[in-house]
């Protein structure tokens, strides 16, 4: 019988617990995304029906996101996400930012849910 590495979380379910994690970083960097479109049209370069059309799909892709992270291939979209945030700093460079910091976090929530799974 293996021991587990540290000591316990106190939490009753620790997966759901950094489900709840990802889904809220998705669902808040969805968000981030639309309340970027005001700062884009008045200084971004303007805001063309094509970065529109891109950056709500964006969001909504991400909002949906946060809504499957009971399946595994989940994860894997919400990575993909995070590159396409990044990406979308070639239509606006505020989007490299939110891009970047995301990613950050989205790489600290893949760590932690590697950690919760191992034990």
């Amino acid at each position: 019988m293996s021991q587990p590495t540290g000591p316990p979380s106190g939490l009753r379910d620790p997966a759901r617990a950094v489900r709840s994690v990802a889904a809220a970083t998705l669902a808040l960097e969805g968000l981030t995304v639309l309340l970027a479109l005001a700062p884009i049209a008045k200084v971004g370069g303007g805001l063309t029906a094509p970065r529109l059309a891109a950056l709500l799909g964006l969001s909504a892709l991400l909002f949906g996101t946060a809504g499957l992270l009971r399946r595994r291939w989940a994860y894997a979209l919400g990575s993909a996400l995070q590159v396409a945030v990044l990406t979308a700093g070639l239509l606006t460079a505020a989007m490299f930012v939110v891009g970047a910091a995301f990613g950050l976090v989205w790489i600290y929530v893949l760590r932690l849910r590697r950690t919760v799974a191992g034990r």
